[in-house]
């Protein structure tokens, strides 16, 4: 092979030699099994006949249209076909939490022409629309909307709206020698409810306690930092934001800090490294002499994907957020906890069975401010995108909350989880 390239170049060259008129054209001789090329005739060589050598001609290389590239891997990556090979990286997808329900407590319905009959209605809770970017291998940015239905007096009343949840640029794997780092800026996910919510996975259902009796947001305006424990070990969360939520606007001059503790002791061992122990702290002001400040006390574990069980102690200290038992600002102490577990069916593996306990007082000094709730379902997973739930949610609350218009129901509802 190197003898036949050598004898093409140097035939070539004599090519453009005479082409040049510098020379007459001379002849060449070819062996034809072994295709070397020779200046003088031989035995079984053949004549070359040069007028069908011609040099190659070089063409420009076509200029890359990496707009249309990165479009095209866009829109692939989207709609998940395959990842794409430049940036932006773009994924769309949604969340949407449905359900119909009805509520046998008649404490809770109105009057029908004299009859006071059980409220029944079909609802969609929640629906998101997320976007996620990566702008470059360390960037990235999400958008997620909120679908949700207007309660407030106006023209607009029983609308459906979108707000914004989360906006946030995420800078990660920007330090060498601790690539798990994520810092976010902009609203992001506040450090405690999102990673309970990953656990419990039954967020169609309901909030969760602390969330559900008003004392925190799942997202704030701010920065926030985050990241693994060496080795399996457990992760973490600090963030300083406005304090208010993504529901409202900056109150005062004080921000809050957020921060949350996970430690698995036992990550090395495999049916053990799910087992963990957090805890999360909130330290904010609602004015100069009030402070708002929540506590967390967390034990769960989870057994792959096949059982979870867990609970949280509570405490609260400063404004209560319902103002069901009191006005203005006021340093009112509550406290409650929460039971939860669900298990996976052995013999059918979609089903599993959930349940869940709730107790909390809004007000430790004042009678008549506790809430108890009981949920407990069958769900069944269609697939990873798609979950049926049905479930019985009951709540009962004290003298001074039902005055405030917090009643008890007994919701049996049908929910629908779909995600994509």
């Amino acid at each position: 092979m190197r003898k036949y390239l050598s004898a093409t170049v140097f035939a070539l060259i004599l090519l453009s030699v005479s082409a040049s008129g510098w020379c007459q054209t001379p002849t060449l001789w070819q062996d034809p099994d072994t295709g070397q090329v020779f200046t003088k005739p031989g035995e079984g060589r053949v004549p070359v006949d040069l007028s069908t050598l011609t040099a190659p001609q070089s063409s420009p290389a076509p200029a890359a249209d990496y707009s249309s590239q990165a479009f095209k891997d866009a829109v692939a990556n989207a709609i998940g076909e395959k990842k794409a090979a430049t940036y932006p990286k773009i994924h769309i997808g949604g969340l949407m939490y449905g359900e119909y329900y009805y509520n046998f407590d008649k404490e809770n319905t109105t009057n029908d022409n004299g009859h006071k009959d059980a409220k029944n209605a079909f609802v969609l809770n929640r629906g998101y629309l997320n976007v996620l970017a990566d702008l470059t291998p360390q960037i990235g940015v999400r958008i997620t909307s909120d679908l949700s239905r207007v309660s407030a007096p106006g023209n607009n009343n029983g609308d459906y709206e979108f707000r914004l949840k989360y906006y946030y640029v995420d800078f990660h794997k920007f330090l060498s020698f601790y690539p798990g780092m994520e810092v976010k800026m902009g609203q992001f996910q506040t450090p405690w409810l999102d990673y309970e919510e990953g656990l419990w996975e039954f967020r169609v259902v309901d909030n969760m306690l602390i969330e559900k009796e008003g004392y925190i947001n799942a997202g704030d305006l701010g920065v926030d930092f985050r990241g693994p424990l060496p080795k399996g070990y457990g992760s973490w969360q600090v963030s300083v934001d406005n304090g208010e939520g993504y529901h409202s606007d900056e109150q005062n001059k004080y921000k809050a800090v957020e921060a949350r503790l996970t430690v698995n002791p036992l990550p090395q061992i495999d049916a053990l490294k799910q087992l963990q122990f957090s805890g999360y702290a909130k330290i904010s002001k609602q004015d100069f002499l009030h402070d708002n400040d929540r506590y967390i006390a967390f034990a769960g574990y989870k057994y792959h994907d096949d059982a979870f069980v867990g609970g949280e102690y509570d405490w609260t200290s400063g404004t209560d957020p319902m103002k069901l038992t009191h006005t203005g600002v006021n340093n009112i102490k509550g406290q409650g906890f929460s039971a939860m577990a669900w298990y996976r069916m052995p013999f059918w593996k979609p089903i599993r069975i959930l349940g869940r306990f709730d107790k909390f007082r809004h007000d430790e000094n004042a009678v008549g401010t506790t809430v108890t709730r009981w949920i407990y379902g069958v769900a069944y997973d269609v697939n990873k995108n798609v979950m049926f739930v049905v479930d019985n949610d009951r709540a009962t609350t004290g003298g001074a909350l039902k005055k405030a218009g917090d009643l008890d129901n007994n919701f049996v509802k049908a929910d629908l989880q779909v995600q994509f």
